[in-house]
């Protein structure tokens, strides 16, 4: 009796010894799971993220996001590559930023300009990369504000200078004196002679306006009326929720108001048939002053009493800031006529060297210098 259950007792004990053992290789197996789902999930999956999530962790970014972000923007190779120079030498903290029209970008150019004139580097050499940053620059600004769609003239700031057409045709420069809840108060436009320019209530006029980037803008409205604000005589037009983006300027300009010599260019023919060549000779003993309005890297426009008609080549001379020469060839595209005498003339450059065309970005994105540290 005794010995069996004592077997029933030990094939008992042996029932709960597989079955707690069975238990106990469940529960290792499924830790052993847990583990793998947490190493993939921390590990493998944190090396599938996006470069943008990379990025904000510890510092570190994705080289090949920064490039296709850099690409999409319009930067070539070489400007990519100088970008991720400058992250290098100059320890970026948020690389991103230099993608950004912003101080972290100023100012990493502004080191990168600077070295370069301590540099030992051939002039020719260091003409070509100085261009490549200046480059970088106009890029990043003209894409800065894509995304930033104007959509009403309440947007508008006092300053802003805008070119203002009647249905005539005729354009007239004036700029925004004030916004108002009601009304958009810009500077009552003047003629040739300075007289004032007041429309009959009512009257339509096309607004155009074009922002620090290049970007243009348009839209229609209405006479509402005239009034001082802060002693300025404004006129007050309709406000518009319609702004309709147009062509964007590939420079930015700069107000210079400097005098300038131009002299134009001859084309000279020689020979017959097969054997006629044409040459362009600069016509010095025909000299012209001008007065420079605007500049950019792709061209100005200057007041002159004797202008060049519209296609005709020229050569023009003048000071920069810092009173280096600057020459450049240029191609008049356009006229607007003046009264009792004179014009304005709108011209594209044609060839300038990379010394001056540097010189001539220096000026216009005030960029040389050390600045202060942005990073």
């Amino acid at each position: 009796m005794n010995f069996i259950l004592l077997q029933e007792a030990i094939m008992t004990l042996k029932k709960q010894s597989s079955t707690s053992v069975t238990i106990g290789i469940i529960v290792f197996f499924l830790f052993i799971l847990l583990l793998i789902i947490s190493g993939r999930s921390s590990g493998t999956g944190g090396q599938r993220r996006t470069g943008k999530t990379a990025e904000k962790n510890s510092g570190r970014y994705s080289k090949r996001f920064f490039r296709k972000k850099a690409s999409a923007m319009g930067l070539s190779k070489p400007e990519t590559r100088t970008l991720e120079y400058l992250i290098k030498t100059y320890k970026v903290r948020d690389p991103q930023n230099l993608l950004k029209n912003s101080n972290t970008l100023n100012s990493a150019l502004n080191k990168a300009l600077t070295r370069l004139e301590d540099d030992i580097t051939p002039q020719n050499i260091k003409e070509g990369q100085k261009l490549i940053l200046y480059r970088i620059k106009q890029k990043i600004e003209r894409n800065s504000e894509k995304k930033q769609l104007m959509t009403g003239t309440k947007q508008l700031i006092t300053g802003q200078k805008l070119h203002l057409s009647t249905p005539g045709g005729t354009r007239y420069e004036s700029q925004v004196s004030s916004n108002l809840k009601d009304y958009l108060g810009v500077n009552i436009p003047r003629d040739d002679h300075g007289n004032q320019i007041r429309w009959k209530k009512w009257t339509k006029i096309q607004v155009f306006f074009w922002k620090n980037n290049g970007q243009g803008y348009s839209f229609s409205s209405k006479v509402s009326g005239y009034n001082n604000i802060k002693g300025v005589p404004s006129l007050f037009l309709q406000h518009s929720k319609s702004i309709q983006q147009a062509q964007q300027r590939k420079h930015r300009r700069k107000p210079l108001g400097k005098p300038a010599y131009f002299y134009p260019i001859r084309i000279i023919t020689s020979g017959y048939g097969k054997n006629q060549k044409r040459k362009a000779v600069v016509d010095t003993s025909t000299g012209i002053l001008g007065t420079i309005i605007e500049i950019s890297a792709g061209g100005l426009s200057m007041r002159a009493s004797y202008p060049l008609g519209p296609g005709e080549l020229l050569k023009i001379e003048f000071e920069a800031l810092e009173g280096d020469k600057i020459v450049a060839f240029g191609k008049t595209k356009s006229i607007k006529r003046m009264k009792p005498m004179g014009a304005v003339m709108h011209v594209m450059f044609t060839k300038v060297s990379q010394k001056n065309i540097n010189s001539i970005n220096s000026f216009i994105y005030d960029l040389e210098g050390r600045g202060k540290n942005y990073f």
